[in-house]
């Protein structure tokens, strides 16, 4: 059976809106969006049998932060945060616990934040000095931590909940 669901998949075309066909739009949204709900459905009888669970999508900060060239993304990833908090009403009732989870920018090997410090280290540093309030980016041990304890036990009281992994990235503007 099934305990937990991680829903984990994110990507867009990357263009700018003017350039953006509907081709485009549907394809983010397929892949964001309709990956979680497909899975998720697809989890629920799992959960049902065994008398509950657990879901965390990973969304973004980006789906209440706009950024250039995110329109695509941000809009599926504030779909994200609002289909998880629907279904934790709705699932609520049989024990299953919906949240997300929202990182900012991660730095990780082969990704492109270290492509970017590669190719010119000083401008790097000094765009994650102005940028990053915690003056550096997060990394994918800091998200998986949260996600497994969301998962866990532990977080039965949690439910509904979007929680930012951002090092204040995500802060109001």
């Amino acid at each position: 059976g099934i305990d937990v669901l991680v829903n984990n998949v994110g990507g867009s075309s990357g263009r700018e809106f003017s350039e953006s066909t509907d081709e485009d739009w549907l394809e983010t949204f397929d892949l964001n969006l309709f990956h979680a709900v497909r899975s998720t459905r697809a989890a629920l009888p799992h959960f049902q049998k065994r008398g509950g669970g657990s879901v965390v999508t990973i969304a973004s900060i980006s789906g209440w932060k706009p950024a250039p060239m995110g329109a695509q993304y941000g809009c599926t990833k504030a779909a994200e945060i609002f289909l998880s908090s629907a279904l934790a009403m709705e699932l609520s009732p049989h024990r299953v616990r919906v949240n997300t989870v929202s990182p900012g920018s991660l730095f990780f090997p082969g990704g492109s934040w270290e492509r970017f410090k590669n190719e010119n280290p000083e401008k790097y540093e000094a765009f994650s000095q102005r940028e990053f309030p915690s003056r550096r980016l997060g990394s994918d041990f800091e998200v998986a931590d949260v996600v497994v304890f969301l998962s866990s036990d532990r977080a039965n009281w949690i439910n509904g909940a979007n929680i930012p992994v951002d090092g204040a990235q995500g802060r109001p503007s």
